[in-house]
């Protein structure tokens, strides 16, 4: 089949018409703008409110095993890191993104990968902070998840539920 070039149907005939249909154009697209504008502050609110039950998990479970059990640090935070991070998948994928697809085994695998990322700076800045700062435990635990949450909302956002437009809000 060959293709057709594009056809006008109407050519503005004046600078008054050119200067409407010039507005109806940018209006049509400021109002896109303004749709994926909510879209993602509506994610990054489902975000905020839910990755703080993750938080609570997270900083509770390294405060029970480092301060209450005795664990060591570094254990304690991959055993709190192993239960919040599949507690996170789940409350993000549902709630966050409110992503649907038929492979949620291989969204978990790519999930735990970039948080494998952030695991290892939380790692680092708990060994900076404690080990090397003689810092408070929980505080350094806080900070070190604070940085890590951030960055996991843009790797779950970019790389993990990528794939499906969340519905609109």
């Amino acid at each position: 089949m060959e293709s057709q070039p594009l056809r006008h149907d109407h050519y503005p005939a004046s600078k008054e018409e050119y200067e409407a249909e010039l507005t109806e154009t940018e209006n049509e697209y400021a109002a896109q703008l303004q749709e994926v504008e909510d879209k993602v502050q509506g994610q990054a609110a489902r975000y905020l409110l839910f990755g703080a039950i993750s938080v609570v998990i997270n900083i509770t479970l390294f405060y029970l095993f480092y301060h209450t059990f005795g664990i060591e640090y570094q254990l304690a935070n991959f055993i709190d890191w192993v239960i919040s991070v599949q507690c996170s998948f789940w409350l993000d994928r549902t709630f966050v993104f409110k992503h649907k697809s038929d492979k949620p085994m291989r969204e978990m695998g790519t999930f735990y990968m970039t948080r494998v990322a952030t695991f290892l700076l939380e790692t680092v800045i708990l060994f900076l902070g404690i080990s090397w700062l003689n810092a408070n435990g929980t505080m350094t635990k806080v900070i070190g998840h604070a940085i890590a949450l951030v960055l996991n909302f843009f790797l779950s956002k970019k790389l993990v539920f990528k794939n499906q437009p969340a519905p609109a809000d």
